[in-house]
């Protein structure tokens, strides 16, 4: 990069990325990224997609009233859910007037994520784990299920934590 950072690959494409999209307008950034999901070619697994996709947007809107719920991450997911399913509602979202601005600004950042987002995030991973692990002891598990639910909490918390990048 010749800035004298020492940056991994990925974080050096993202912070490219975040250098192209800061200077495009609204229109271009869109069509560039709907150019990068493509959906599905299943049916039933783009309708699981479009599910968890407007649970994610239903929550993004209750995180717009309620403090400390993150809107932006919830809109990524989303936004994730979208592109591998509908071209017209991954677009709708990117466009949206209450949702198209925090959006944009996620990719123009180079897709990282703010650091309280991380934290509320890895919270949730780790709650909701603990949760499942707590059903799965009441329901008899031997203790594979709930190591199988460590493993997982374990690399989504580290995937969130160290691979994400963090705006500054």
């Amino acid at each position: 990069m010749g800035n004298g950072m020492n940056l991994s690959p990925r974080a050096e494409r993202s912070h490219e990325r975040a250098e192209k999209y800061a200077l495009m307008e609204d229109e271009e950034v869109v069509s560039l990224v709907l150019a990068e999901h493509k959906p599905s070619a299943n049916a039933f697994v783009r309708g699981i997609w479009i599910a968890v996709g407007s649970f994610f947007v239903v929550l993004a809107g209750i995180g717009v009233f309620i403090p400390g719920l993150p809107t932006t991450s919830w809109l990524v997911a989303a936004a994730y859910c979208y592109g591998r399913s509908s071209q017209k509602l991954f677009h709708w979202l990117l466009t949206n007037r209450w949702f198209g601005g925090p959006l944009l600004e996620y990719y123009r950042s180079g897709n990282a994520l703010p650091f309280h987002s991380k934290i509320v995030i890895c919270g949730l991973i780790g709650l909701i784990s603990a949760s499942s692990i707590w059903l799965v002891t009441k329901a008899g598990d031997p203790g594979f299920g709930q190591v199988t639910i460590v493993v997982v909490a374990a690399l989504g918390i580290w995937w969130v934590g160290w691979r994400v990048p963090t705006t500054a």
